[in-house]
């Protein structure tokens, strides 16, 4: 139980999970949430507030969220330097992880992740202090980056992405947290798109066709993001689509026989934006790198939503609500 309250710092571009973390850190006693859509409005907020945490994605309009961890390690804003920082992503570049890294970032949280996992993380991070050097140790690193001469713009490699930056047992709930010399962890392999361990959303048939279309997906994922031959995309991409057509079938089928009318109008509406997201995937241009990099974003979106509740539980909830 926390012993003060504390103000947390959201901030992401996408409507949808901003509203997410928003509601997830609310959720928590003794915290509230401050929510921002943009680096510019998160500075601002950064300026005018006493922020305690601070969980961001990176790929957010200028400044970025690197660009903020940067700011509040070296001092450079009101809100104290050694604040807890968690970055909240579904893609981050080598370089971006190795960058925060040298600025001390508390954790990693790989999305998708759920409200119950998010709290946890949270909780963990207000409780537990990480050693964070001096202000003038982080303000000393951001100006050498400050004075080095700027290169022409590159788009960035996307042979690493935050959804396959860490190596953790199974059991383990989603989440990284670096090392200074953890490179290796940094290249193994992990599935884009996760089941919630123990959960269901009480119809096995649903569960096995939605963890397969996860399973399609996230090699679809994999195979892009090391940047693999057109073919091989291609084939990941076919099976994918394949698997949200077959979800479909399989859904028309269940509805027939099972009951839950309001479970069931709550998963076709889910299951109309997952059918716009494969028709444009089947229709992307693969070599088109942050188009098809974007639509990934949304599909990892789509999938937090929902593989939460009311549509997925947890075991033990499901199994009391057949005893009731």
């Amino acid at each position: 139980m926390l012993q003060r309250s504390y103000t947390i710092l959201v901030v992401d571009d996408v409507t949808l999970m901003c509203d997410f973390l928003y509601g997830a850190v609310n959720r928590i006693p003794n915290c509230s949430a401050l929510k921002a859509l943009d680096g510019k409005t998160a500075l601002e907020l950064l300026e005018e507030s006493t922020v305690d945490m601070l969980i961001t994605d990176l790929e957010i309009k200028a400044p970025d969220g690197l660009e903020l961890i940067k700011r509040i390690r070296a001092g450079k804003l009101p809100t104290a330097h050694d604040i807890p920082i968690l970055i909240f992503s579904g893609n981050a570049y080598l370089a971006q992880v190795q960058q925060s890294i040298a600025y001390d970032v508390n954790d990693f949280l790989v999305k998708p992740l759920s409200f119950d996992a998010l709290g946890k993380k949270v909780l963990h991070h207000l409780t537990h202090e990480k050693f964070i050097q001096p202000a003038h140790h982080y303000a000393h690193l951001y100006q050498k980056e400050l004075d080095q001469p700027k290169e022409p713009p590159k788009e960035p490699s996307r042979k690493v992405s935050a959804s396959i930056v860490r190596q953790a047992p199974p059991q383990e709930e989603t989440g990284y947290l670096p090392a200074a010399d953890d490179e290796t962890t940094l290249q193994k392999e992990k599935d884009f798109l996760n089941w919630p361990e123990d959960s269901t959303t009480g119809i096995y048939q649903l569960d096995r066709r939605l963890k397969k279309f996860a399973f399609n997906l996230s090699c679809f994922h994999n195979v892009f993001v090391k940047d693999c031959k057109l073919v091989a995309m291609e084939a990941e991409r076919k099976r994918t689509c394949e698997a949200i057509d077959y979800l479909n079938y399989v859904v028309k089928n269940l509805q027939k026989r099972e009951g839950r009318p309001e479970f069931w109008h709550q998963f076709k509406v889910q299951l109309i934006k997952l059918n716009k997201l494969g028709q444009q995937l089947e229709q992307a241009d693969l070599r088109h790198n942050s188009l098809v990099l974007d639509l990934l974003k949304r599909f990892s979106y789509w999938w937090m939503q929902t593989i939460n509740r009311p549509l997925v539980q947890k075991l033990t909830t499901t199994v009391e609500k057949l005893h009731d």
